[in-house]
């Protein structure tokens, strides 16, 4: 009789277990299907966006772990939430006494709720997202997310290179049917006032394409251990053909801060520092060979990045970039050291100010939290973004680790890109924090 309860004790941990792994699959499979999904930003179905479904299915999958009590707290989240809560409260407080509908831009895409239920759409995505990384990566499924985000990476920027060409030689392709950052219907694929033609591939804008890319072009060093980085030299060409300042820029800065807070000195950071260099230079060999010049000139992808910046830091400022209307409302209209306007409220009052018939963005994550929840907000976000950093150069294992160089550097170009361009919180972002979060609990647990 003991034996018989044994053995089928044994069959019903058997089955446990490959449910386990069933589950694990399929969660995997819908985490890169999101992905995916994710990256279609210029197109939509039935007049919804795909960027939306991707965020509503990261909260389904959420919701469906959580009635299956089957979840892990994410250290650190705590802050978050209290940003969450915080945003409720001042959007809710702002809504009761002030009359924000009436001041919605006439052009505006969609209703006054339904415009500020997206935006914590949104933020509960983000949450979402890292919830679910962090969940595979507990799993044991850390390969997996690191290899899928590289490969999807990899096939968006194939597909950016093949739309790339599309329009100077008239290829098939998928015209864009989402409304673009401008509020015009897409009539064919888009030019932009540049120095050569930009990629922009399946987003709205170029500037959209490289933030997205940047995760998977650093993760891909993790991925792939070969010399011949093929993954990061598409993706890299990819983010150079985008033409972005921002993507560029933020990637600089971000491989420059992690290669400093790992000890630039150690001698396989050096390796890896050379190993970057090189492909590097292969990157910029191709993006000579693919880009396509509106002018006669040769492009040189260092000048334009030099008059670009010389411009901002020797001429004015951000004032004088192609973003100083931000900066013009911000010298004018000081922030509520307590209360913001709530989310989606501000950008109504920035609209407002600019006289203009489309919903304005900071460009900015800290601006847009700053004046949207005010100082305590804006508090309560910078201790969420800075605090993984901070734990990293104060860990000595950590910092001995040569991949958590190639997580630090996506890491801090988004903290530098949330400066001037995005003013919500990404899906890519959520990954990398999730992965840091995780590394640093693992080398703190050892």
């Amino acid at each position: 009789m003991e034996k018989i309860l044994h053995s089928e004790k044994i069959v019903f941990n058997s089955l446990n277990e490959n449910n386990k792994v069933r589950i694990t699959s399929v969660v995997i499979l819908s985490f890169s299907v999101l992905l995916i999904v994710n990256a279609l930003g210029a197109y939509c179905i039935i007049n919804i966006p795909f960027e939306w479904l991707s965020q509503l299915g990261f909260i389904a999958i959420i919701i469906l772990l959580l009635i299956d009590r089957n979840i892990y707290i994410v250290p650190g989240s705590k802050i978050l939430f209290s940003l969450f809560l915080w945003a409720i409260i001042v959007t809710s407080v702002n809504i009761f006494f002030n009359d924000y509908i009436s001041l919605m831009p006439t052009l505006s895409t969609t209703s006054y709720p339904l415009f500020v239920c997206l935006r914590f759409i949104k933020l509960l995505s983000f949450i979402a997202a890292i919830y679910l990384t962090y969940w595979l990566v507990v799993k044991g499924e850390r390969h997996s997310v690191i290899k899928w985000t590289v490969i999807i990476g990899t096939v968006v920027s194939i597909i950016a290179i093949y739309y790339y060409f599309v329009r100077i030689y008239g290829l098939p392709a998928f015209l864009p049917n989402r409304l673009s950052t401008g509020g015009r219907i897409p009539t064919e694929f888009g030019t932009y006032t540049y120095a050569f033609h930009r990629a922009a591939g399946t987003f709205r804008e170029p500037s959209h394409l490289a933030e997205w890319l940047i995760l998977p072009f650093f993760l891909s060093f993790i991925y792939c251990k070969k010399k011949f980085n093929a993954y990061a030299i598409i993706m890299g060409a990819t983010i150079l053909l985008t033409g972005s300042m921002t993507g560029i820029i933020g990637g600089i800065i971000g491989f420059v801060a992690a290669i400093i807070i790992a000890n630039v000195f150690k001698l396989n950071n050096l390796k890896i520092f050379i190993r970057v260099i090189v492909l590097t230079l292969i990157v910029l060999i191709i993006f000579n060979v693919l880009v396509i010049s509106y002018t006669t000139e040769k492009v040189d992808i260092f000048k334009i990045i030099n008059n670009r910046l010389s411009s901002i830091l020797f001429k004015g400022g951000m004032v004088q970039s192609n973003r100083g209307y931000v900066y013009r409302y911000i010298s004018s209209n000081t922030p509520s050291l307590l209360f913001g306007s709530g989310l989606g409220n501000s950008n109504i009052l920035f609209s407002q100010y600019l006289n203009n018939d489309l919903i304005c963005s900071f460009l900015s994550l800290y601006f847009n939290y700053l004046y949207s929840t005010g100082v305590l907000g804006i508090i309560l976000l910078c201790i969420f973004l800075f605090n993984p950093v901070i734990k990293v150069i104060l860990s000595k294992k950590i910092r001995q680790d040569n991949q958590i160089i190639f997580m630090i550097a996506p890491y801090v170009s988004y903290l530098a890109m949330f400066a001037v361009h995005s003013e919500e919180f990404s899906i890519m972002f959520a990954i990398i924090y999730a992965l840091m979060i995780y590394e640093i609990r693992k080398y703190k647990k050892s």
